[in-house]
């Protein structure tokens, strides 16, 4: 018969081999605990304030200064133990991949030119999906219609917060030297349509399509200032 002193001892036994073997593996968190645990950049970027979804790495300004062209990749589905995709079928992940990757492409296109190979002054746009909430299309609409409704919408908007019942997105934003391709700047945020836009709270396409026009243009405008290109 095993002794009772025994059968603890092989207890304890099992736990500390559990206990080792789960920290043998990167722990599955979200972005507001830790940087995105399978991106490439994650251990390069801090977080800019406790408890955000936001997180940064940029090299001195001055290193943009040389750049004049521009390289987008096709925007990609992360794939990492924690994405956040709040059930979004990924058919559906890798459709608002493509309505990204076509937003910046033609925004960019206004004042970076596309070369077909990488040259010295070549950068390297590269956007990962890391995620995406749904909307609650009709909900969402409802409650920007009526005169409350509206008001309220108006005060989020004023004060950088998402509409009610309308999803977000979360991606990170990686830009390298396309030549030898350092890391110049990473960055993963988590962007919402404007709560006054309305045709985007039809649904979650259109709440996509909405945070990718305005993540384009911000994008060409933050870049525009890091290179000194004015056009």
């Amino acid at each position: 018969m095993i002794s009772r002193r025994s059968s603890y001892r092989g207890i304890a036994t099992g736990i500390l081999g559990a206990t080792l073997l789960i920290g043998a593996y990167p722990a599955i968190a979200q972005t507001k605990d830790r940087a995105p645990v399978a991106l490439k950049s994650s251990s390069k970027m801090t977080q800019d304030k406790a408890n955000s979804e936001s997180w940064t790495y940029a090299q001195p300004r001055e290193v943009f200064g040389k750049y004049r062209t521009l390289i987008v990749d096709n925007t990609v589905v992360y794939t990492g133990a924690d994405a956040q995709f709040d059930g979004i079928p990924a058919a559906d992940r890798a459709k608002f991949a493509s309505i990204v990757t076509n937003e910046l492409r033609s925004e960019l296109a206004k004042s970076f030119p596309n070369p077909p190979s990488p040259q010295a002054d070549t950068l390297r746009l590269k956007v990962t999906l890391l995620g995406a909430t749904k909307t609650k299309g009709g909900i969402a609409t409802a409650t920007r219609v009526t005169p409350m409704g509206f008001g309220l919408s108006a005060l989020k908007s004023a004060v950088g917060k998402g509409g009610s019942f309308t999803g977000s997105v979360l991606f990170a934003v990686e830009l390298y030297d396309a030549r030898t391709n350092e890391l110049l700047l990473a960055a993963v945020r988590r962007r919402h349509p404007d709560p006054l836009d309305v045709p985007a709270t039809l649904g979650t396409e259109e709440t996509v399509k909405a945070v990718a026009r305005e993540f384009a243009d911000g994008a060409r405008e933050r870049l525009q200032d890091l290179t000194g290109v004015q056009n």
